[in-house]
């Protein structure tokens, strides 16, 4: 009996403690804080971040922490700026009152940098570099450049350098004059310098090296030339060099331009270069006069427009293009003066012919495109003939770095194509993938469907794409069958895998192994793969409870900065070693969360009224209780799951609710994902939406008279729609959202651009314009079907709002007033889409939660109300 009493108290104790936790307030919005400047030493022993208040209100200490990994020394410096780490090991670089200081972490000696001039680190060694003027010394303006030795406090100079580069792998290539003569140099700081050409100084020009930093090209003046004529190829493997063509054989035969004689970033094997040409003629003054009348055209550009409304300048037409063939001594004209918008040149110097892109016919549409279209031509190198080879078509194709094969994504029939120059056609490659390579999950025409190129395989000739899962190799040159450089692990597994964030990584061939962001679909969680060289996947480090975030690599690839994260884990920071293998909590930067009641998040899966599977994130409060029923608000705006281990500050409101606020108050907040139809894009939020609050209801998570609805933006116009079909919410609010889409189609934005394209190809998927289907924006605007709304709703629509016209709230409280229905307009003057004065985001804060807890908790009805 004893024992059960205790229990008893035990457990009445932990219930008394649990709910002694706080509500998340504006004390918990004032004490949040997160982290900014996060870096890592070159050796990864030290690593560097500040704290910043998430209250912009708060006044924030000026100091960065530094912190010896893993559990080792922590310092906090006050009142710098432009903390850097420098050198392979312990030094830092910071101002502090208008001063530069070295300080050696280890030691602790500091130094005070005493060159006033702008100082450089060359990453990867123990080097500081800048120049210094010298002495003038006859027409040339010369330097000095100073390498100062970290370690050993020793400086070393190189002087009379006319210009300098340091090469990727830690070299310089230098140009140094000493009294006539001129010297190209190149060597290592401290070590062996090698000349590649020595002459007389008033003849040498300029250098430039190629892209694969093993060489490049000079001017210099040729025989009787007063200009710098000749173009030398230089070879830094082996110091040679070799003439490559002379300017004065090159003839443009176009009055109006000049060739600009400079050097060029040639390999050693190229043969075109993209000719560098300057117009003969006075610039012209683009600035529009000022004028109290504005004309429109209904045939000019719709990006020729927004430049004149919101730059007041004109459009100057495209520049010609010009090509020189090495070989045969040939200029190729490849585009006059406008006639394209853009040319693609390769970066080689070698190559069959360039693509050109003419947006001219297509300019109008943009207005209800939004992305603009082209007609896409190929330009024989040789001759200069350009073939039309696509037409109105969204996208560019891409070049591998070679200059040998061009791959261009078909968005319309949702393929990859390859450009076969002989035919002049792009052919489909993608039949070599037994998966899909676009993306249905996207709904949106205007957003590119393609899951995305990752790189170049085999010297360019293989390209390598990305499945929904994985990555694959396709032989452009059909030698070899495609095949899953990831073997198949991303599909098996069910894991999304990635390249950073926009997925290119470029050559693979120079990657030992790349490291891959993997998305777990299941668990919408993110971790950490590394590929291989052998095509080979390892899973570094990931976990399904949460995401985790590679924040800073050190420079010598053995240890990393990261971030774990999901709903009530904070991104603290933590150090690993290279490969995850020990791992250390660095930071603790919100403790007093555990004094908070939080709530938890899990993924709710159910079916919709067409019988698809659908999910969405259902945030509970602490000490969720199965058996009761508890007050719901539905918030939602397109597709939330990806996002389910995302960490939530604490903040005041600028439009949309904070969840961790109304966790800590007892609500639950259900975020349903919503997957569109076109042209029926109420009815697809109907679906996707009341089907989850019906499984809500049927599970006895909650009940009729609990559930209040709340969106802003497009989320706003999902409210509003949802209440003219169904009675279910107790209350709503519909934030800057649209009412009408026949009144909101023709208008403008602020961006210059009519709003014509959110409805025919973005966000409000209407899919056609709407004079060929103004049944179907009516039926999909709320303001029409206003009479069926039995549901209070509050308004929040500001009058300088420049993405939804503050009319198109007015319009729908005016309809609901005048139809005798509840309804509340609050307008933050001069406030735009979103709330920036930080008094107005209190305001709203505290309404928002006094107005559902008036509907939904049966609380006082405030005075505003």
């Amino acid at each position: 009996m004893k024992k059960i009493v205790l229990l008893c108290a035990l457990a009445l104790s932990v219930y008394s403690l649990s709910a002694q936790k706080k509500a998340v307030d504006e004390s918990a919005y004032q004490s949040w804080k997160r982290i900014n400047s996060k870096a890592l030493s070159y050796n990864g022993k030290w690593m560097s971040y500040s704290t910043v208040f998430q209250d912009e209100e708060k006044e924030n200490k000026k100091q960065i922490v530094i912190q010896e990994s893993p559990k080792g020394k922590r310092l906090v410096l006050d009142n710098i700026s432009d903390l850097k780490f420098i050198g392979k090991k312990d030094w830092i670089q910071y101002s502090k009152n208008d001063s530069t200081l070295l300080e050696n972490l280890k030691t602790g000696v500091k130094k005070l940098w005493k060159s006033k001039h702008y100082t450089n680190a060359l990453e990867g060694t123990d080097f500081l570099y800048y120049t210094r003027p010298e002495t003038p010394k006859g027409q040339f303006f010369l330097q000095r450049l100073v390498c100062y030795n970290l370690e050993t406090n020793d400086s070393l100079f190189v002087n009379n350098i006319k210009s300098s580069r340091f090469l990727k792998n830690k070299s310089i290539v230098y140009v140094q004059i000493e009294k006539d003569q001129v010297f190209l140099k190149h060597g290592t700081i401290g070590g062996k310098q090698e000349t590649v050409f020595s002459g007389k100084t008033s003849d040498f020009g300029d250098f430039q090296l190629n892209d694969k930093e093993n060489g490049g090209t000079f001017t210099l003046k040729g025989n009787n030339s007063s200009d710098f004529n000749m173009v030398y190829y230089f070879n830094l493997n082996t110091n040679a060099t070799r003439p490559v063509f002379n300017y004065d054989e090159i003839a443009l035969n176009n009055p109006n331009f000049s060739i600009s004689k400079v050097a060029y970033g040639l390999n050693e094997n190229s043969n075109l270069i993209n000719l560098l040409v300057n117009s003969n003629k006075r610039p012209e003054n683009t600035q529009i006069a000022k004028s109290n009348i504005e004309i429109w055209r209904s045939n000019q550009g719709t990006m020729e427009r927004r430049q004149e409304l919101l730059r007041s300048s004109k459009t100057l037409p495209s520049e010609p293009k010009f090509l020189y063939n090495i070989a045969n001594k040939k200029v190729i004209q490849v585009a006059s003066t406008g006639e394209f918008d853009q040319v693609l040149i390769p970066e080689s110097g070698n190559f069959k012919g360039v693509f050109a892109i003419d947006k001219k016919p297509y300019t109008v549409e943009t207005d209800w495109t939004f992305n603009e279209r082209n007609d896409i031509y190929w330009i024989d190198a040789l001759t200069g003939k350009s073939t039309k080879v696509l037409t109105g078509v969204f996208g560019n194709p891409n070049w591998n770095p070679q200059g040998s094969f061009a791959v261009y994504y078909d968005g319309k029939a949702k393929i990859w194509t390859v450009f076969d120059s002989a035919s002049l056609e792009f052919k489909n490659i993608s039949t070599q993938i037994p998966y899909p390579v676009s993306d249905d999950n996207v709904d949106m025409k205007s957003a590119n469907t393609a899951f995305g190129i990752a790189g170049w395989l085999n010297n360019g000739n293989t390209v390598v794409l990305y499945d929904q899962f994985d990555l694959w190799a396709i032989d452009l040159t059909n030698q070899k069958a495609a095949y899953s450089i990831t073997q198949g692990y991303g599909r098996k597994n069910k894991i999304e895998l990635r390249y950073g964030e926009e997925g290119f990584i470029g050559n693979l061939d120079q990657k030992k192994k790349v490291t891959l962001n993997g998305f777990d679909f299941d668990h919408k969680s993110n971790g950490v793969y590394t590929l291989n060289n052998n095509n080979s996947i390892t899973k570094v480090f990931a976990n399904s409870d949460y995401n985790v975030r590679i924040e800073a690599v050190s420079g010598d690839n053995s240890s990393v900065l990261f971030s774990k994260s999901s709903y009530t884990i904070f991104p603290d920071l933590w150090w690993a070693t290279s490969n995850f293998g020990s791992q250390s909590k660095i930071t603790d930067v919100n403790p007093q969360q555990k004094d908070y009641a939080w709530g938890t998040a899990k993924v709710l899966t159910w079916k919709t009224f067409n019988g698809k599977e659908n999910q969405g994130n259902l945030y509970l409060p602490d000490n969720y209780d199965s058996k009761k029923t508890y007050p719901v608000i539905v918030h939602f705006y397109e597709k939330h799951t990806a996002e389910f281990n995302s960490y939530q500050l604490p903040e005041i409101s600028s439009s949309n609710i904070n969840i961790p606020s109304y966790l800590s108050r007892g609500y639950i907040v259900f975020q349903p994902d919503v997957h569109y139809v076109y042209g029926d894009v109420g009815n697809s939020v109907y679906n996707d939406v009341m089907s989850g609050v019906d499984y809500l209801i049927a599970n006895g998570i909650t009940e009729k008279g609990k559930i209040g609805i709340q969106g802003h933006s497009f989320g706003g116009y999902e409210t509003s729609f949802l209440t003219t079909k169904t009675d279910i919410f107790s209350c709503a609010i519909v934030g800057s959202g649209v009412s009408n889409f026949t009144a909101n189609y023709p208008v403008m934005r602020s961006n210059g651009i009519s709003t014509m394209f959110k409805y025919e190809a973005d966000q409000y998927r209407m899919g056609s314009s709407m004079h060929d289907n103004l049944d179907g924006y009516i039926k999909n605007s709320p303001l029409f079907a206003a009479k069926n709304i039995k549901t209070p709703i509050l308004i929040f629509h500001n009058d300088n709002d420049r993405a939804v016209p503050y009319q198109e709230g007015q319009s729908l409280f005016f309809a609901l007033r005048r139809l005798g229905k509840p309804a509340l307009l609050i307008n933050y003057k001069k406030e735009g889409h979103t709330l920036d004065d930080a008094a107005n985001r209190k305001d709203w804060t505290l309404k928002m939660q006094q107005y559902f807890d008036y509907y939904l908790k049966g609380a006082a009805k405030p005075d505003w109300m």
